[in-house]
């Protein structure tokens, strides 16, 4: 877990008086995981942690439920009646005039709105400043350690050669005229994984034609199409190593099944690798001139570009996620779209680039890469080198040789 000390030191920079984490029953995932509180802990009624930028923390519980903050050190204030909840609470709060809590103003940032309104009306009726803890909580939430790094870079290697793998799984199985479907692909993903010592939240997505057109469609075995001549494929994976500190890659990738990519397929997919590859240049741009940079600033750059292609409507999700131990982090994402993340992006974090365009009843198409931000903020891209052009999985020299 990380130090008070350290946690006290980031809240000064913010130029807030105090962090306050506050929780019932599981409510605020960003305080278990700071406080380092396992899944499995038995908590069942409210209790609140104030970290002050200066002096000694104090951890407020309930005289029956002491045992989940017993390994954190901190003055201690029990309670049992409510008003004794409401005294304790008030006497403590009232010594600062601005603190931060798992809020979002207007609700426009889900992620880390994790404070139920009746309790921010209460904490403000003291006559107290409420701020958004967003982008003080990713510091100890979303930041990852050298070795993490290490490790994540081992991981998307991995990743990338199942990739080809499974392309070259396709391409075999159209040479030799084999009846076969996406999820017979996903069989084939899933077994390479397990055989690499890699483990993923979910089944990958492989999706040919209209079914791509839905971002998270996922085949079964009761549930699947076939792939044959002509088909544009589309195959999502995403895979961490059994470590419970290991960190997720996450790419997509495109194939046809054919000898050559139809025009169109290929002008879509310009458009989404440009995009992708702006949003990443922008990222150097940034960093190299030491300027900030948010989540919402990078999907507008991507939207901007798939939008002057005409688009807009065709592009309905946000640019990218954070990536941690969880595929979906709690850092930053690339959002201005289903929400407006103003967080920036943090040196030793993580997210995916992948936009997309969805022509419903046609096909989908969506580029996928990871970019890890280095200590010293560098946009490093990882998982081999980004498709630059679909695969033309049937041309006669062999499409996948370079690419390994």
């Amino acid at each position: 877990m990380t130090t008070t000390a350290h946690i006290q030191q980031v809240i000064r920079s913010y130029g807030f008086d105090a962090w306050v984490l506050y929780d019932f029953r599981g409510s605020n995932s960003i305080a278990w995981q700071l406080l380092g509180l396992s899944a499995d802990t038995h908590c069942t009624r409210r209790w609140m942690m104030v970290i002050p930028a200066e002096g000694t923390p104090v951890k407020i519980l309930h005289a029956m439920e002491q045992h989940p903050l017993e390994h954190v050190d901190a003055e201690t204030m029990l309670y049992a009646r409510k008003e004794e909840w409401e005294q304790n609470t008030a006497s403590v709060l009232q010594r600062y005039k601005t603190i931060a809590m798992e809020y979002s103003p207007n609700g426009e940032l889900p992620v880390v709105a994790k404070v139920d309104a009746g309790t921010i009306e209460r904490i403000r009726s003291l006559g107290i400043e409420i701020v958004s803890s967003a982008d003080l909580a990713q510091e100890f939430t979303a930041v990852w350690t050298e070795d993490q790094i290490a490790q994540n870079i081992e991981t998307a290697n991995k990743l990338y050669t199942v990739m080809i793998y499974a392309f070259e799984f396709i391409r075999h199985n159209l040479q030799q005229k084999h009846v076969f479907t996406e999820f017979d692909v996903v069989t084939a993903i899933s077994n390479r994984f397990e055989e690499l010592q890699l483990l993923s939240s979910h089944t990958p997505n492989v999706s040919v034609n209209a079914n791509a057109a839905n971002p998270h469609y996922h085949a079964t075995a009761e549930h699947n199409t076939p792939i044959g001549y002509g088909d544009l494929v589309l195959i999502d994976m995403w895979a961490k190593t059994p470590d419970p500190h290991s960190t997720f890659a996450d790419i997509t990738w495109m194939g046809y099944a054919g000898e050559e990519v139809p025009e169109r397929y290929s002008s879509v997919f310009s458009v989404i690798r440009d995009a992708r590859d702006a949003v990443v240049a922008e990222l150097h741009r940034r960093f190299e001139h030491n300027e900030p940079v948010r989540g919402c600033d990078l999907d507008e750059i991507a939207r901007t570009i798939i939008n002057k292609a005409g688009y807009e409507k065709e592009f309905f999700h946000r640019t990218g996620h954070s990536i941690a131990v969880e595929i979906h982090g709690p850092g930053t994402n690339l959002d201005n779209y289903e929400t407006r993340d103003t967080r920036r992006i943090l040196p030793m974090t993580s997210f995916s680039v992948e936009p997309g365009i969805y022509i419903p009843g046609e096909f989908g198409m969506r580029t996928e890469i990871d970019v890890v931000i280095t200590k010293d903020k560098k946009a490093l891209v990882t998982g081999g080198t980004p498709q630059t052009a679909i695969i033309p999985l049937l041309a006669p020299t062999d499409p996948l040789a370079g690419l390994k």
